[in-house]
């Protein structure tokens, strides 16, 4: 935690970078832009009521939970039920894509290639 950031601030930098690979995908996830979502990591902003119960729908934490001391924060982000749900969720998503493949599979074709003409 940098020296002049709120525990506000760390908690929800983790809770992001947990949770998404980028700022670009929490701001999608979140319906906000990717500006919003820097300026609430640096402070510059807070996110409004509206945001703040959307954050709780989308991820299961409260604001309360994002003001608590960041060490106590990590331990509940890491919690089991929840890294079992995160888990859950990555195989349905491994599924779907292993579907995808299977579906463009079936309608291409193997490709066989020609063979070269013998020079003369």
């Amino acid at each position: 935690m940098a020296e002049d950031e709120t525990p506000f601030q760390t908690n929800l930098r983790r809770l992001i970078h947990f949770e998404h690979r980028s700022g670009r995908e929490a701001a999608a996830a979140l319906g906000a832009t990717e500006r919003t979502i820097s300026q609430w990591l640096t402070g510059k902003r807070y996110p409004s009521g509206e945001m703040l119960a959307r954050i709780d729908r989308t991820y299961g934490v409260s604001p309360r939970e994002l003001d608590l001391d960041p060490v106590e924060f990590a331990q509940r982000l890491a919690d089991p039920d929840r890294m079992t749900y995160a888990a859950r969720l990555l195989g349905q998503i491994a599924e779907s894509h292993a579907e995808r493949v299977k579906h463009i599979g079936a309608r291409h074709q193997r490709v066989v290639p020609m063979e070269k003409a013998k020079k003369s």
